[in-house]
């Protein structure tokens, strides 16, 4: 069976004179027929890059099959499509290191361990930057173990992390990212676990795979609100604003105090949003806020505001009745 493409084999064709000699891809195999598919496509990859030296280890403890990177990134999946341009980068040497700021933060002593996941898929055209921004952090700091994920041949590893799309980074099995992946905000929760440094990008993420209740928990647990939600309870977009309100909704039920932190919060923002954004806060502060808000809703019937937020107003009004 040829596992490797034709576009993908054109590309390892082209790499037999750019990976160095002596490059060494080791293999950690078990019993899963994954296995075989892995090792069959090492065999293929060193048809077309002789130098290449594939040590095999078999690992029965391991619960997946993997090849181990020069790099110290480990591989679940045999790359194909969009995953192998990277994938030879990270063979030939040329994945670009980190600038010396964040290769010195990483290289602290202090600095803690951490467990990336990454998962990808061949078909996705945003997965090869995210897999070229996430390899420096594991060559900057060993502590750091980044798994790439092939979401397609490992489904029941997408479908225990509640995989929706990738790119999707999971940080610890707890903080994720989809789609847009900023290093230095990956970089600022792994030195202190503490998901209020989550983006709104993040977060918005996060809504966008319907996990506005795992959100809430996060928050109710740190007893906070991250300060990205507001933005998205401000954001120009209905489908954005409506998953941060049932974030909200659910904070409320699991901590009614955060969550008036919250309802307050953007309530401080009113002023400056536009006048959908303001009926939205007004119908969130008439479903989950509680009777000390019925002064300000009532001033805004007293201002000058327009029709559909004063509509809003006073159906904010009723509910709280």
């Amino acid at each position: 069976m040829d596992v490797i493409g034709s576009n993908a084999e054109k590309l390892f064709r082209k790499a037999g004179g750019e990976v160095p000699a002596g490059t060494t891809l080791k293999l950690m195999l078990n019993r899963d027929e994954r296995s075989f598919d892995i090792a069959h496509f090492c065999d293929q990859l060193q048809m077309w890059i002789p130098q290449l030296s594939i040590v095999r280890e078999s690992a029965p403890e391991i619960e997946f099959p993997s090849m181990l990177l020069p790099n110290g990134v480990r591989y679940q999946g045999t790359p194909q499509g969009n995953e192998a341009a990277p994938f030879i980068d990270a063979l030939s040497g040329k994945i670009t290191p980190l600038a010396d700021p964040l290769r010195e933060r990483l290289g602290a002593t202090a600095f803690p361990p951490a467990a990336l996941d990454l998962f990808v898929a061949p078909a996705c055209t945003f997965c090869p930057r995210a897999i070229r921004e996430l390899m420096p952090l594991a060559e900057a700091n060993r502590h750091i173990r980044l798994t790439i994920i092939d979401a397609v041949l490992f489904p029941e590893q997408a479908k225990r992390n509640e995989i929706q799309a990738v790119p999707t980074l999971v940080l610890d099995g707890q903080f994720r990212w989809t789609g847009s992946i900023a290093r230095e905000e990956v970089i600022a929760l792994m030195a202190t676990r503490d998901p209020s440094a989550m983006g709104s990008a993040a977060l918005e993420g996060m809504l966008k795979e319907g996990a506005a209740a795992r959100l809430a928990r996060m928050m109710a647990e740190h007893n906070k609100v991250f300060p990205a939600l507001l933005e998205l309870l401000c954001h120009a977009e209905w489908p954005v604003r409506l998953g941060a309100m049932v974030t909200v909704e659910e904070l409320i039920a699991l901590a009614p105090e955060v969550g008036r932190q919250a309802l307050d919060a953007v309530w401080n923002r009113f002023d400056t949003v536009s006048d959908q954004v303001k009926a939205d806060i007004l119908f969130l502060c008439g479903e989950a806020g509680t009777p000390l808000l019925g002064p300000r809703i009532r001033a805004v019937l007293k201002s000058g505001a327009a029709a559909e937020v004063k509509a809003a107003a006073e159906e904010a009004l009723e509910k709280l009745r």
